[in-house]
């Protein structure tokens, strides 16, 4: 985004351990990236109502909004941003990467940026095989951003029961082991908190009612715009 020319942004992100985590590390890149945060909203997961939020953020008048947290709040605050015509850009995690959240917000989700972990599911290294399984299974809906990532933790958390038995703390401290291993989204391997160290971040943007890879939009060509742009 700061490689876009975006320099000033508004924060707003849900009080819990994930919306707090994702300001943190938003904030802190943020910085050394040459961005700068004009002013930052924390917001309960069951808040409604962001009419004070929004108009102070529109008074501040950032080029983008950034959100940390999840579709439903992100419905709420991305269309009363637009019913307060609050034109700055909205760039959110992949926690508001689900048809839902376009569902939600109708025309007014055009150009919203996110960012994911991992892949598009047909780019990823068992993407095909997982889509061709998760077919098969005849579920009404699509699998959307975390569906390749749960199927890939649950297969590994199946593997090393297999592996040491159904006991916890083996079975915890296998986990916290895992090195290199291949996966339906690439290899993992776990750090000293548990997460994959091995990072992958893909670009999208919604363009015409669809999540699309950043590289592969009218966005990315210069032929449609963001806003401020």
């Amino acid at each position: 985004m700061t490689a876009l020319g975006y320099k000033k942004w508004d924060v707003i992100h849900d009080t819990t351990d994930y919306g707090k985590g994702h300001n943190t590390y938003f904030s802190k890149y943020l910085g050394e990236n040459g961005g700068e945060i004009i002013e930052t909203f924390g917001v309960t997961a069951d808040q409604q109502d962001f009419s004070a939020e929004l108009t102070r953020t529109k008074d501040l008048n950032p080029e983008v909004v950034y959100f940390g947290g999840l579709t439903p709040i992100g419905v709420r605050i991305r269309a009363q941003m637009e019913k307060l015509g609050l034109t700055a850009q909205f760039e959110g995690t992949s926690g508001i990467m689900s048809d839902a959240f376009i569902e939600g917000v109708g025309k007014a989700a055009e150009g919203v940026i996110a960012l994911r972990e991992g892949a598009p599911v047909e780019k990823l290294p068992g993407g095909q095989q997982f889509m061709k399984m998760y077919a098969e299974q005849d579920y009404r809906k699509s699998p959307e951003a975390y569906g390749p990532f749960a199927f890939a933790a649950m297969d590994l958390v199946l593997d090393i029961i297999e592996e040491v038995g159904p006991d916890r703390k083996k079975v915890r401290k296998t986990l916290n082991e895992v090195k290199d291993r291949d996966t339906i989204v690439g290899k993992v391997t776990f750090d000293d908190h548990g997460q994959n160290s091995i990072a992958l971040i893909t670009k999208y943007v919604v363009q015409d009612g669809e999540w699309v890879v950043w590289e592969d939009s009218e966005y990315a060509t210069g032929k449609r715009k963001l806003k401020g742009m």
